[in-house]
């Protein structure tokens, strides 16, 4: 007998493989070399050494002998520049950059008053180079200011000269609840980082309003500061300033 083999059927399957598109990469910003010139408003001469800003981009750069500067890499679109010289208005305001286009900026004269010639300290020269190297706005108390306050509690003198939304300060934010302690920042209420002498107050404006007028020497005021950040006060008493004329510290730069 043969025996007839059994067909068994055989399944054939076919792959179909789907192509999926990969997502096209990000268009990046273009970036250039963006240039410009500080001029004097009034007769057209260059600035030299003015501080040019960009608090968005955390940077900054310094006018030369003609006045000139540059921004290597600079991303076109639209820009908040600050730009500060001794002897100057500050400049600040929105401008549109793009490949092709420089800057031509004019600064109107803010004339000092003289009362002789001054020297100036080893302490006052790093403040002023910490202030000129931060890209951000910082607000000076001048000893003059202080001097010249009808208050005896700095906190308040601070307060008289802030510019800026100062509240109290609701207790999830600081125990002590100070008076006047917090400001309104994109919003929200935040506390002010106090510090004394380079040292944190841990008890902010109240602490701060123990000290005598006196004591105190200048006061930096910093509203606006990168990222979450809260604001900072930064208060020199004269035995501190006078340390620093006297030795070798070195003030560290404001936190970026």
């Amino acid at each position: 007998m043969r025996v007839r083999a059994a067909t068994v059927p055989v399944a054939v399957f076919a792959m179909v493989v789907w192509t999926v598109p990969r997502p096209a990469a990000a268009q990046e910003t273009p970036t250039f070399t963006l240039t410009g010139q500080l001029v004097d408003a009034i007769n057209d001469a260059p600035i030299i050494a003015a501080v040019i800003k960009v608090p968005e981009l955390r940077r900054f750069v310094f006018s030369d002998v003609n006045g000139r500067f540059h921004f290597p890499d600079f991303p076109e679109g639209t820009w908040e520049i600050v730009v500060e010289q001794l002897g100057y208005h500050t400049l600040d305001g929105s401008v549109t950059v793009a490949e092709g286009n420089g800057l031509h900026l004019r600064l109107n004269p803010d004339p000092i008053a003289l009362e002789g010639l001054r020297v100036r300290t080893r302490s006052g020269r790093l403040l002023e180079r910490r202030r000129k190297r931060y890209p951000f706005r910082v607000t000076t108390v001048s000893s003059e200011t202080i001097a010249a306050a009808i208050h005896h509690d700095p906190a308040a003198i601070f307060r008289r000269h802030a510019n800026s939304p100062i509240v109290s300060c609701p207790s999830r934010l600081d125990p002590w609840m100070s008076w006047g302690g917090c400001m309104y920042k994109r919003g929200r209420v935040v506390k002010i980082n106090v510090y004394l002498d380079e040292s944190y107050l841990m008890g902010g404006m109240n602490e701060l309003a123990l000290h005598d007028r006196e004591e105190i020497h200048s006061m930096d005021w910093i509203p606006n500061t990168w990222g979450d950040r809260g604001p900072e006060l930064r208060v020199y008493t004269r035995y501190f300033l006078e340390r620093v004329n006297n030795s070798g510290i070195h003030l560290a730069a404001f936190r970026w």
